[in-house]
């Protein structure tokens, strides 16, 4: 037996409205189905809460209610389901709700506690105030007490004996034509953080932003540091008004956001660059609840320290907004007019969608020029044809200084001359000789140079001006020289052959140079690498090891610097078990940040024949980033290959990246509590947009499932403007990767994901479109899932069109590569269901035998083998990959 229910224990759920109804699903097995056949009232099932209040708890038994009569429920249980429901409302006390779960089974006089049989946590209950809404001349913000205030949950701390700076703050305010908009609500809070008094130590100043309310904070989520490369989440330890712990992270946080007992989200955004270091910390006594600013100084003069403050109704508008004011801020405190559009190069090299193979987990570091062609080799032998070879570390000419590659320091543009002893340019020859799909070769190297920088005794330190940063073994490139040595470098690189580069170990601008050095240095060379990349290849660089506030604020805000692809967390480790689960729990909670950076988020490689592989092929396909692979020589599982990748019209092996980028769908959930990972992104189609959630077991314990409401999928209304009219889409179309059921739920129903131990799965959610027929008389409702056998199969579509006539309802997707095609199609009068006119790719006829029509449970379902017509047809690439079904109605 499972049990699962909505809203979910271990979770805060914010509700609009006065009322919400408690779902309980158990699912039975075999066995118990049939000893409860006789009898659905076996089960007693009741909501054990709070009513929002401190006077005790109490039992509400549960009614039994129908599934498709009372609930519409897609689900990949396939064992049988009861459902239960009552109905909670909103508390007198306007206080959450805290709820479990209890039951009594048929035969057992014990009653059972879900919280101890399945080791959650109470739910939470938010009912949010209704909200008045401002007329046009703006009177709500002028005349009415503001519903989002930040005084409502933070209050300013008194100044100190002078050890504290005192903060300023300044609210801001979107111009929105004549009128300004009141939601969310945004303030910048700003403190001085002065000069160093030595040469080797920043200037450094803390300020105290906010202490909470008492009685309003329900969790915090924050973005914290992980060493000096990476960040991480972490959670508040409890939830609730009367145990949240206050803010106390283990590390300096860089975003952090607060749930409050009214549903809005405060979140605290400081604002770095290169020259300045702001974060968040707690209070070292854990009695006091205080959010205090940091500030380091790398520069010449006095600065500001600025932290963006937002309440907003949800995380996301809580992001988005203050991201809107981070690239506006200057730093004399004016507010910058920008354009969100002016992406420079105008979106993602086809580069982004090409599979890509790294050296790093399949060789190593031990690398030479003939194992390197022997590596690809054998990936086309197999028939993975990857388009993109990134040789990582240690084809650089260095020095032997240290005892291991963190003491050793680059000499050379050419590579080793043992290990490659025909150079780049020779090898990158060889791998395309052999391998004619290769279109790239990307190489790795440090932002200093190597891990310890730059030799004194080599080519480089005769040709570029060097300085010593404050130990005897570490040289770098002078400010001076910078510019011409990264154009000079990246020139070479392209005349050897190389398109694109990784350029790792960028945290070391922060972490080895002193704060002399660091003022003048760390953006020089942020502007020096950036500038080369851009010139020599385009968007194709990788920025990795460089999840710090300077790095991200200088080179990844601005939609009008390149859009780089940028590594997403720190690696996992293959043979760890626990750390492939928490590798994609903190890239689902780090995307909340990075998703609004101008980035490709990078999630990492994988390998293909292992243990989880399917599991990170599945969050790698839905992460919107690129897909590498780091398979051992012999060593790939050409299935998990199919799942990632399709053929496109030219037979080149792509990827399929939504254009969204993936984040978690709960960011108040930590990575203990037992819950499955929820991650959602969208595949938005000209119009047509297609919700993407994947779920991953999380505690490898037992198997669980998850009740997931669709609007949490695909948002609270879709309107549509295919089928002929403008239209809120009331249905949609489920569609599961692992079990290939497909259902059509309401947009007021759930999604219900059984995941296993160390399980996963992947759904597309799309839009039911009405089309009329018969001058208004009948209607055929059509969803279009995309391709079918992979796993992000829907978004390898770049256009979608549903038109209806009298006789026939025209139904055609632009496919970016060739697979099964599939649509779902249902009759307002069954009797004519399954009869097809004509299906077409590239204007020609496909003959019957590549389409199917599904009866009995696969009613609906019509699917077209692109792939075998393509084939039969003798198609290339001077035809189009328009696929059109004609269903006669």
């Amino acid at each position: 037996m499972k049990l699962s229910s909505y809203p979910p224990l271990s979770g805060t759920t914010v509700m609009d409205g006065d009322e919400v109804d408690v779902i309980v699903c158990i699912d039975l097995e075999d066995l118990e189905a049939k000893g409860l056949s006789s009898s659905r009232s076996g089960i007693v099932c009741a909501v054990w809460h709070d009513n929002g209040t401190s006077d005790g708890w109490r039992e509400d038994v549960m009614v039994p209610c129908l599934e498709d009569e009372e609930l519409s429920v897609f689900s990949t249980v396939s064992s049988s389901s009861l459902y239960f429901k009552h109905t909670l409302y909103r508390p007198t006390s306007g206080q959450p709700i805290s709820f479990t779960i209890n039951y009594l089974y048929p035969g057992d006089p014990t009653k059972k506690w879900v919280n101890f049989e399945y080791q959650t946590r109470d739910g939470i209950i938010i009912f949010r105030p209704e909200i008045p809404i401002p007329d046009m001349n703006n009177n709500f913000l002028i005349g009415m007490p503001d519903h989002r205030a930040i005084e409502k949950y933070f209050t300013i701390p008194p100044p100190q004996d002078g050890s504290v700076n005192p903060v300023t703050i300044e609210q801001l305010h979107k111009s929105m034509g004549n009128t300004v908009a009141t939601d969310p609500r945004t303030w910048v809070y700003t403190f001085s953080i002065p000069t160093s008094r030595t040469s080797r130590d920043p200037g450094y100043a803390e300020a105290a932003l906010a202490i909470p309310v008492q009685g309003t904070t329900i969790s915090y989520f924050a973005t914290i540091k992980h060493g000096t490369a990476w960040v991480q989440p972490h959670h508040s330890s409890f939830r609730g008004l009367r145990d949240y712990e206050g803010f106390h992270p283990p590390r300096e946080a860089i975003m952090t956001a607060f749930m409050t007992y009214q549903g809005d989200v405060v979140l605290f955004l400081p604002l770095s660059n290169g020259e300045k270091t702001v974060y968040l910390k707690g209070s070292q006594n854990a009695k006091e609840d205080v959010i205090i600013g940091v500030g380091r100084n790398d520069g010449f003069s006095k600065v500001d320290g600025k932290v963006v403050v937002v309440v907003a109704r949800d995380v996301e508008e809580a992001v988005e907004e203050a991201f809107y004011w981070a690239k506006r801020i200057g730093e004399d405190g004016r507010i910058m007019d920008i354009e969100e559009e002016a992406e420079l190069g105008g979106g993602d090299d086809p580069w982004s969608d090409s599979l890509k193979y790294c050296t790093w987990n399949s060789l190593g570091r031990e690398l030479t020029d003939k194992r390197i062609v022997n590596a690809v080799n054998d990936l086309y032998d197999s028939k993975i044809e990857v388009q993109t070879v990134i040789i990582d570390d240690n084809w650089q000419s260095l020095d032997n200084n240290g005892r291991d590659s963190f003491g050793h320091r680059w000499t050379d543009f050419e590579a080793d001359k043992i290990a490659f002893p025909k150079g780049l340019k020779g090898l990158v020859e060889d791998i395309k000789r052999s391998n004619r799909g290769v279109k790239h070769v990307a190489v790795w190297h440090g932002i200093l140079g190597y891990w310890n920088g730059v030799s004194p005794n080599g080519w480089i330190s005769r040709n570029y001006k060097l300085r010593n940063v404050g130990n005897e073994s570490i040289y770098v490139v002078d400010k001076s020289d910078i510019g011409r040595f990264y154009d000079d470098f990246y020139k070479f690189l392209s005349n050897q052959g190389i398109t694109a580069v990784k350029a790792d170990t960028q945290c070391l601008l922060d972490e080895r140079l002193p704060s002399a050095d660091k003022g003048e240095l760390f953006p020089a060379y942020l502007s020096a690498w950036r500038n080369a990349a851009s010139k020599y290849f385009g968007t194709r660089a990788i920025s990795c090891m460089s999840l710090v506030p300077q790095i991200l604020f200088t080179n990844h805000l601005s939609p009008s610097l390149p859009k780089f692809t940028l590594r997403n967390s720190d690696d996992f480790f293959p043979h760890t078990p626990n750390s492939h689960p928490w590798h994609i729990f903190a890239n689902a909670h780090n995307a909340v940040l990075t998703a609004r950076l101008n980035v490709t988020p990078d999630w990492d490689m994988f390998q293909t024949r292992h243990e989880w592989a399917g599991y990170h092929a599945a969050a790698r396909c839905i992460s919107g980033g690129p897909v590498y692979i780091t398979d051992d020589v012999g060593s790939h599982d050409i299935s998990i290959v199919k799942k990632v990748t399709a053929r496109s019209k030219t037979g080149a092996m792509v990827t399929l990246r939504p254009n969204g980028k993936a984040r978690s769908a709960e960011f108040f959930i930590g990575f203990g509590e037992k819950r499955p990972l929820r991650v959602t992104n969208t595949a938005s189609i000209s119009g047509y947009d297609i919700g993407l959630l994947g779920t991953f077991d999380l505690d490898g314990g037992r198997e669980r499932t998850d009740m997931i409401p669709v609007r949490e999928i695909v948002g609270d209304e879709v309107i549509t403007t295919l089928g002929g009219e403008t239209q809120v889409v009331k249905e949609f179309g489920v569609f599961s990767h692992h079990t290939k059921k497909v259902q059509i739920v309401k947009s007021s129903g759930f999604v219900k994901m059984n995941v296993v131990k160390g399980g996963w799965d992947v759904v597309a959610v799309c839009p039911i479109v009405p089309v009329r027929i018969d001058g208004g008389r009948g209607e055929v409702s059509v969803g279009v899932f995309g391709l079918l056998e992979q796993i992000s199969g829907a978004a390898g579509m770049s256009e979608v069109k549903i038109a209806g006539g009298n006789s026939t309802v025209r139904v055609g997707a632009e496919l970016k590569a060739l697979g099964i095609f599939g649509i779902y199609a249902n009759y307002s009068d069954p009797s004519r269901y399954g009869k097809i006119r004509q299906v077409t790719i590239g204007g020609q006829d496909v003959p019957e035998r590549f389409w199917t029509i599904g009866r009995g449970k696969q009613y609906g379902e019509i699917t077209v083998d692109v792939q075998g017509a393509w084939d039969y047809l003798r198609l290339d690439d001077r035809w189009d990959l328009w696929v059109w079904v004609h269903l006669a109605v």
